[in-house]
């Protein structure tokens, strides 16, 4: 049939003398979009890849009910997309049209957009509060109050909250500028310390008034202003053009599955080298506390804030039995990033300056909103995880280490069976080397997943080597916290025991060493490494 043809006839007859039949194709063929909007509905759709549909496959072989890509609530159908799609906008991101509605069918578009991550700019839509972290850097707040201002995609939907600790004025005058009733940006005053008690407190001082702030202003947003779900930045971060929108579809999760208790913008090993900036729609679950960037509920903050550490509160979140066997969610590209330029040396004194200058913003945004992500909840990525690790092949430490993979085609395990070795992977590649109450950075039931080259690397522990079905386990199982003392020693070797240092037997308690420490007046130094396990 030919497309004029659904052109009126007398309108056919009345711009005939005026338009080219060119014209009039151009004109049918929006009448013909009109028409199947109005028909269908609205229906998302982009590129020609399907980010989850390889795992959807491994689920539904595996007899697992994923969420359905048409979802029929109360009747009505809404498609969501099988294909990721690039947003030119943030603000574009969450927009769902219910202005032709009725008013049951608006509150069924506000429950089915909730239950699959996305947040309703409508009445009724869930609040989530920005709680911004800061103290003493004017620059940095500046900048980041910036960039989430002219990210934010609703005013209603992500209140700004800034926290300041101390008294540094010329950071006080920088968030007055930003506070306005109207843009919802508030500010709060931690001015008054409680001055550190404890020895340990007063060796990690800066730490003290750190772990103190983060208590005062999550108790402030959650028991005073009454907020049910918070996501907490610091200063000196910048953030993705997608970053409400990766939280925003991530959000149901906190709800939706008791084994995830934050959703983080942050990889730990998001170096460029080792993640695949193509497929930037990939997340992740993780043993590891990433922080920098999270998202955690009310319920979650009244079980931790009784038991808040007086120091190294993030280290605190990562022990066995705090995390109690529970995952964060985060990305294979970072939606945060360090800028440099304002952080200064930070709590650290610029320890991972060079390694987190490799961490880089996606190039292009994904509206998350347009996934599936029922493959994070735990039963579905346990078995797609046990599929993938199942069907790779075997590869040796020391072909990493000379980054040798036999093929571009194949995913490939690599195991480590100490401390020792799991440095030897990491140092060769490009990942953090630490350690933290058992557990290396981004792992996963001790599963650590990089790009090498083109080829997808799991390193994983001995024991998951020889026990894949570990989905009926708790994920401590698999991790020995005596690799936090084992890990301290290697890190003091390769400090003090080389060439120009000490050269006799690099054993803490060896008598030698000890004395070597004094004649250099750093017994207290060697003190304060603690426990370590020679290995």
């Amino acid at each position: 049939m030919d497309i004029v043809s659904l052109v009126p006839t007398k309108i056919r007859r009345r711009l005939c003398g005026s338009v080219t039949r060119r014209r009039l194709i151009t004109l049918a063929s929006l009448l013909a979009v009109a028409f199947l909007f109005l028909h269908e509905g609205p229906i998302f759709s982009s590129s020609d890849e399907k980010p989850q549909m390889n795992d959807r496959r491994i689920l539904e072989s595996d007899g697992v009910v994923v969420v359905p890509q048409v979802v029929d609530v109360g009747g009505v159908s809404w498609k969501r997309s099988e294909e990721r799609k690039e947003a030119k906008h943030p603000k574009d991101m969450l927009k769902f049209k219910v202005e032709n509605k009725t008013k049951d069918e608006k509150a069924l578009v506000a429950e089915t957009r909730d239950r699959f991550g996305s947040e309703v700019v409508s009445e009724g839509a869930p609040v989530t509060v920005v709680l911004v972290m800061c103290a003493t850097r004017p620059a940095a707040i500046k900048n980041h109050l910036e960039q989430i201002i002219r990210l934010r995609p609703s005013v209603e939907s992500f209140p700004i909250v800034v926290s300041q600790d101390g008294n540094a004025a010329s950071v006080t005058n920088v968030i007055k500028e930003f506070v306005n009733e109207t843009t919802r940006v508030s500010f709060i005053h931690h001015s008054e310390r409680t001055s550190e008690k404890s020895g340990a407190a007063k060796a990690a001082k800066n730490y003290f008034f750190i772990a103190q702030h983060y208590k005062w202003a999550l108790d402030k947003v959650f028991f005073e202003m009454h907020y049910d779900t918070a996501i907490v930045t610091e200063d000196d971060l910048d953030i993705a053009e997608d970053f409400f929108s990766y939280f925003s579809a991530t959000r149901y999760l906190l709800r939706s599955d008791p084994s995830i208790w934050c959703i983080s913008a942050w990889n730990d090993n998001g170096g460029n080298n080792i993640t695949d900036r193509s497929r930037s729609d990939r997340l992740y679950r993780t043993d590891f506390f990433p922080g920098l960037g999270w998202m955690l509920t009310v319920d979650l903050w009244k079980e931790l804030s009784p038991k808040w550490p007086l120091t190294y509160w993030d280290d605190w979140l990562r022990r066995q039995d705090i995390r109690n066997n529970r995952a964060c969610i985060r990305p294979e590209v970072s939606r945060t990033a360090h800028n440099l330029k304002v952080a200064g040396k930070g709590t650290s004194g610029g320890l991972y300056k060079k390694y987190l200058a490799s961490v880089h913003l996606p190039e292009s945004p994904i509206d998350f909103s347009l996934l599936d992500l029922s493959y994070l909840m735990k039963n579905n990525y346990d078995r797609i995880l046990r599929k993938r690790l199942s069907e790779a092949n075997v590869i040796s430490v020391e072909m990493v280490e000379n980054l040798l993979v036999p093929s571009a085609e194949n995913s490939y395990i690599v195991v480590y069976r100490t401390p020792r070795e799991y440095r030897r992977i990491a140092r060769a590649v490009g990942l953090m080397i630490d350690i933290r109450s058992g557990m290396p950075r981004t792992a996963y039931y001790g599963v650590v997943t990089f790009l090498l080259g083109v080829s997808r690397i799991y390193a994983i522990p001995v024991a998951l080597n020889e026990n894949l079905d570990f989905i009926s386990q708790p994920s401590s199982a698999f991790y020995n916290t005596d690799w936090d003392k084992m890990t301290r020693y290697l890190d003091f070797q390769e400090t003090y025991c080389r060439s120009g240092k000490f050269m006799g037997v690099c054993d803490p308690s060896n008598p030698q060493l000890k004395e070597w420490f004094k004649k250099k007046r750093l017994t207290e130094r060697l003190r304060s490494w603690g426990e370590m396990i020679v290995n």
